[in-house]
């Protein structure tokens, strides 16, 4: 299939994102650990989520990297799917309920926020064969 190379820099931009994230969950910091902190109280529970969130990041940003040398494997699919929704429920923890729970944060800020993480989410739905473009 014959993909742009927009299409191309979007698909390696998310996956280098994903596996970027999923490290920095495994050191216990970054987005997936506020987003675990929003809905949990510090302790096992959360650091068994913030884990297992961090292993699919990491898997999925692998299996695209690989999935743009033509390296395939099944279990893409249901991994970006997995991811898509722990995004958008990130999104709205992180991006809609923590704002108006907290202080509401500079709305510069604010936006270029929501606009990266609503950008991982659209690359990630553009990686998939069920819902994107390939």
């Amino acid at each position: 299939m014959n993909r742009s190379i927009g299409a191309f820099i979007l698909q390696l931009s998310v996956a280098l994102y994903l596996f970027a994230t999923g490290i920095l969950g495994f050191r216990q910091v970054g987005e997936i650990r506020t987003a675990a902190l929003a809905i949990f109280k510090p302790g096992g529970l959360t650091d068994i989520i913030v884990i297992l969130i961090a292993v699919c990041a990491v898997a999925a940003g692998v299996l695209l990297i690989l999935e743009l040398f033509k390296i395939e494997f099944n279990i893409t699919e249901v991994l970006l799917i997995i991811l898509i929704v722990v995004w958008a429920v990130f999104i709205l923890l992180i991006d809609i309920i923590h704002p108006i729970s907290n202080r509401m944060p500079d709305f510069v800020d604010y936006l270029r926020g929501l606009g990266s993480h609503l950008m991982v989410l659209g690359g990630m739905i553009c990686a998939t064969k069920r819902f994107g473009s390939r």
